[in-house]
């Protein structure tokens, strides 16, 4: 990769090349995406690059703020809980969709009722439908939320996994159809869709009737362009050659050599994200998988050394993962059973669990090739004949129940919080659990279940090191962010990781 990044800065040195300030000029700001955006409509997809692209182009009803990390009023003007299973929001009188038309409560009933129902087909049905019973609305400026139990987390969902829609937005000739806004959502945040380009580009532009108390309202760049590049080194560049103003997760060592340039920033930021193996211990693909025997997933903790991946491989501000969570997340703990890189311990587990000879293991993963190329490396060499299957998206055949073992990441919508991240790890009506285990799901849910911070903080607590002692995860790293940035951009990443690219400002 090194390399290659030296001939690209090279090709970027001598090539004529439209320089950052034409960009600039232009009030355009050109940002690079590694991964391809195939849908405007946040609701159906889960990766970070829409998490992005909807704070631009969505306002929920709440909104977290940067500074605090907590929830605040967005599209919702204030809320009250009547009980500690009625919420009831109002909602602000001035909040348009980008064709005009203002939101009203019939909207947002709307948008949550397709959120949950099985013809939506969206990505949060479950999310939601766990704790939503039913919402009404009480006037046009306002909605009841009834819900199923106590939700500590209910503000939290009412700003990341939810969108606003137009009444009837999902309906094309009388017929639920989920892709109706795929190339052109109707949204109410900051930025409108003008073109869409699935996989490749999006063209956006300020929406001129957003308001300006908004949280938002800091959004001053009046274009932003998105475009698709996969290979980082093009990416790095374009942002030296001023095609590119903005990039964001790139690998360490080429960031760190654009920086080294002085043709463009280099700047590493905080990330909630977490990176982890999920392993099969309920017999999901196989009713005779090796990892449904706890001594076999512990050696393959034990086998994993965390140090050098994150050292050697992932650089910048990367750390080792030792817990099922974020250690800076409310309920968090790294207080849990801990499996340091001890091959010979590895050996010795498999050894008794039967398997001294190895068993035959195939490995899922769709980021940081690097990263699984190593840890295959580091099973093979206890005697466990792994193969690597890389692909674009794990989903399907994890959703399916069909993977023994595979790679996830979670940057749990960069909310502070464990109520983030291990529900939908953890609780057995989700696709992606591989656990079988009704008591951990159950008290993962009840941590959720209450306005108590301690009896939450402590049923975290509870679950975090169940999990680290049944070795359902190989915990791996805590992930760097890195940028890189033309010189002309002033872009702060805060605190939560979760970019927010309305924030950038020309120098």
């Amino acid at each position: 990769m090194k390399l290659r990044w030296t001939l690209m800065a090279v090709a970027a040195t001598l090539a004529v090349a439209m320089p950052a300030q034409a960009q600039k000029a232009k009030d355009t700001l050109i940002a690079a995406f590694p991964r391809e955006v195939k849908t405007t409509d946040g609701l159906y997809s889960t990766i970070r690059e829409n998490d992005i692209l909807g704070l631009l182009v969505d306002d929920a009803l709440y909104y977290v703020d940067p500074e605090t990390q907590q929830p605040v009023p967005l599209a919702a003007q204030g809320h009250e809980f009547t009980d500690d299973k009625t919420l009831v929001v109002t909602l602000r009188p001035d909040v348009t969709f980008h064709d005009g038309s203002p939101l009203t409560a019939a909207d947002v009933v709307y948008s949550f009722r397709h959120i949950v129902s099985e013809a939506g087909e969206t990505r949060y049905a479950t999310r939601i439908g766990r704790w939503l019973e039913s919402i009404e609305a009480v006037d046009d400026t306002t909605v009841q939320f009834n819900m199923k139990h106590p939700y500590a987390m209910v503000l939290y969902d009412l700003s990341y996994y939810s969108k606003l829609r137009k009444l009837g937005a999902y309906e094309v000739d009388g017929v639920i159809t989920p892709n109706a806004q795929q190339n052109q959502v109707n949204g109410t945040g900051p930025y409108r869709v003008v073109d869409f380009q699935p996989g490749q580009r999006i063209e956006l532009a300020l929406h001129d009737g957003y308001r300006q108390d908004s949280p938002k309202a800091m959004a001053s760049i009046q274009n932003i362009v998105i475009r698709m590049i996969p290979d980082f080194s093009t990416q790095a560049a374009e942002v030296m050659s001023g095609g590119v103003q903005w990039t964001f997760n790139v690998p360490t060592d080429i960031a760190e050599n654009v920086g080294r340039t002085g043709r463009a920033q280099f700047v590493a930021g905080p990330s909630m994200r977490v990176g982890y193996i999920a392993l099969d211990a309920m017999g999901r693909s196989d009713p005779n998988a090796p990892t449904r025997d706890v001594r076999v997933r512990q050696a393959m903790n034990y086998a994993i050394n965390r140090e050098d991946i994150v050292s050697n491989i992932t650089g910048g501000t990367a750390r080792p993962l030792w817990t099922a969570c974020q250690p800076i997340q409310f309920g968090c703990t790294e207080d849990v059973r801990t499996y340091d890189y001890d091959p010979e311990k590895a050996k010795a587990l498999l050894a008794e669990a039967g398997y001294a000879e190895g068993f035959d293991l195939e490995y899922w993963a769709a980021r940081d090739r690097p990263i699984q190329e190593a840890i295959v490396n580091y099973w093979q060499a206890v005697g466990i004949n792994v193969s690597l299957r890389y692909v674009k998206s794990v989903s399907k055949p994890r959703n399916a129940g069909e993977l023994t073992a595979f790679y996830g990441s979670s940057g749990s919508f960069s909310i502070p919080d464990a109520g983030a991240i291990m529900p939908d790890r953890f609780i057995l009506d989700v696709a992606r659990v591989y656990t079988g285990d009704q008591e951990l799901s159950d008290l993962v849910a009840s941590a959720n279940a209450t306005y108590d911070a301690a009896v939450r903080e402590a049923r975290f607590h509870q679950a975090v090191k169940h999990i680290a002692e049944q070795a359902y995860w190989v915990p791996v790293q805590k992930y760097t962010q890195n940028f890189m940035l033309s010189n002309d951009l002033v872009y702060v990443q805060p605190e939560d990781g979760m970019p927010r690219l309305f924030m950038a400002k020309w120098k």
